[in-house]
């Protein structure tokens, strides 16, 4: 209900990717099920590593569909990335998980997108941003504010480094709360982004909409243009004259000749022209619209 909840969440109609974390998903025999299986608005992206035993994948992307992605292989079930092309740069975008309480798991994750990021931006022709997103499960006072107990401090050194190596701002204002159970709150989710993408954020902060989940939403605005989205208006169908179109189909199959085998009926029922140029069309509306 949670992931259903936030892929139709009309505010996010118009924004260019959802970044999930701990998705719901299982495996049928060798087939990966992940709850919507498809979408009108989003393509879909799992990570190009699942495991056997467990959690199969722990992140995704969904893509808004009018947008031109790739996606990048990453040895990892925890991460899923894809490099958007828009107009005037490109965008390595990584949904990130993170285990808690694995330091093997934080060397080996921060090793992988230093790599991912290395290799998107050496075969690159155009500039490429960065945003990670997603639960990086480690708490520091960077991103947590003053109220981290010193003694966690040190245990998120490894993403720390890789902000400075790649010049990474932490976009949500620190302190922000973005997981919570009973009395519990800490800030464990980032997000974080390129210097450059960084300086046209419009808003970082916590969606207005809870979805049910005991991590928040982060919604995250950038002032980049993103192609213009051309949609083409739909027919009403509910409008259509039906019963005139009942009575021309009618007429049609009349003088539609009969027998044959099932092939030889199918090949004729094509055949038939019936004029419907005098009946009045669907009524059509453009989408609504949507802000992003």
């Amino acid at each position: 209900m949670v992931q259903q909840s936030l892929m139709n969440d009309e505010q996010l109609r118009d924004f260019g990717v959802l970044a999930i974390t701990e998705p719901h998903v299982w495996k049928q025999g060798d087939t990966l099920i992940t709850v919507p299986a498809g979408h009108s608005n989003w393509t879909r992206m799992i990570p190009t590593v699942q495991e056997e035993a467990g959690w199969a994948v722990r992140s995704m992307l969904w893509v808004r569909k009018d947008l031109e992605a790739e996606q990048v292989a990453v040895e990892s079930s925890g991460l899923t990335a894809a490099v958007l092309r828009l107009p005037d740069r490109a965008v390595l975008v990584v949904s990130v998980y993170v285990p808690g309480h694995d330091a093997e798991a934080l060397t080996k994750t921060v090793g992988l997108l230093r790599r991912v990021i290395n290799d998107v931006r050496r075969k690159g022709g155009t500039r490429t941003d960065l945003v990670l997103a997603g639960d990086f499960n480690r708490h520091d006072q960077l991103w947590g504010g003053d109220d981290i107990s010193p003694t966690r401090q040190g245990e998120a050194d490894a993403i720390i480094d890789l902000m400075n190596e790649h010049a990474l701002l932490s976009l949500l204002p620190r302190g922000t709360k973005t997981w919570q159970s009973g009395n519990w709150e800490s800030t464990l989710d980032l997000m974080l982004a390129s210097e450059e993408l960084a300086a046209t954020v419009i808003k970082c902060d916590i969606h207005n909409t809870e979805h049910g989940s005991d991590h928040r939403a982060i919604e995250t605005e950038f002032d980049v243009a993103p192609p213009e989205r051309h949609v083409e208006p739909r027919l009403l169908w509910k409008n259509a004259p039906w019963g005139q179109i009942r009575d021309r189909v009618e007429i049609g199959l009349r003088v539609t000749p009969r027998g044959g085998n099932a092939q030889e009926q199918v090949d004729r029922l094509m055949a038939v022209q019936i004029n419907l140029k005098d009946i009045p069309p669907a009524s059509s509306a453009p989408p609504p619209a949507h802000s992003s």
